[in-house]
C-alpha cells in the first residue's frame, strides 16, 4: 500500500477575489483534491512531488546497486521531476 495517494497529479488555476489559487487533483482518479488554495507559483511542485520521488527511490537503488545504467534511468527521471515542477 502506497502511504501517499499514487500520480498522476495535476492543477487547475481558480481566480480568487484577491488572487489566483490553485487545486492539486488526481488526475486519473475521481477529481479528487490532493490540496486546495495552493498559490500557483507552488503547484508545479506540489504536482510533481510523486515523480520526485520516483527519482529519489531510482537514485537510491542506482547507488546502492552501483548500477550505472539505472543511474541514467535516475537522472532522466530526475530531469523529467525538475521540468515539471518547475515549468522550464
Amino acid at each position: 500500500m502506497n502511504p501517499y495517494t499514487p500520480g498522476p497529479w495535476k492543477y487547475k488555476t481558480t481566480p480568487g477575489s484577491d488572487h489566483e489559487y490553485c487545486t492539486v487533483y488526481v488526475e486519473n482518479g475521481n477529481g479528487m483534491a490532493i490540496a486546495r488554495h495552493v498559490l500557483p507559483e507552488n503547484a508545479g511542485l506540489i504536482v510533481a512531488a510523486t515523480k520526485l520521488l520516483a527519482a529519489c527511490e531510482a537514485m537510491v537503488h542506482a547507488a546502492k546497486t552501483n548500477d550505472p545504467a539505472m543511474g541514467g534511468v535516475a537522472a532522466t527521471l530526475a530531469a523529467a521531476a525538475i521540468t515539471e515542477a518547475t515549468g522550464r
